[in-house]
């Protein structure tokens, strides 16, 4: 299990390393910011694929709790996420990855470092809805309106 947060991340596919961690929210501090509580376990894992492109595996499952936009009371969103991500090293690649069509995972830059933190923070946070509510016949009213 790879110890960093921070990693070069070409070198962290092709020793197909790992890092994990399973914390609360106090260890994300863009999710901190956007949810009142939560615990997450995450687990990020780099490989090369068969054109011996860098390629990362994300895992997120937990739990956050935000506001319902519906009834605006607490809504505990369960997570389960899982991603492949291919990085490229250059633009004519990302443009050559974003046409296969086999590959069905996203594809971004490659940074010189990247912060494993924040690519769990980015995956969370593009995976919610944009108005989080409960489901139909789900939302208790307010108090004031019972």
């Amino acid at each position: 299990m790879f110890e960093a947060a921070s990693v070069d991340p070409a070198q962290f596919c092709r020793q197909s390393a790992e890092w994990g961690i399973t914390s609360d929210l106090a260890a994300f501090p863009r999710l901190a910011q956007e949810f009142a509580a939560g615990r997450l376990a995450c687990r990020v894992t780099g490989r090369v694929d068969r054109d011996n492109a860098p390629v990362l595996h994300v895992e997120v499952d937990g739990e956050v709790l935000t506001t319902c936009q519906r009834c605006l009371n607490d809504l505990v969103l369960a997570l389960a996420i899982e991603r492949d991500i291919r990085l490229a090293s250059s633009a004519a690649e990302l443009e050559r990855y974003e046409a296969d069509a086999d590959f069905g995972g996203d594809v971004i830059p490659m940074p010189a470092r990247l912060s494993l933190i924040e690519l769990i923070e980015d995956e969370v946070l593009l995976g919610l809805a944009f108005s989080p509510m409960h489901a139909p016949g789900e939302c208790a009213l307010p108090a004031n309106l019972t």
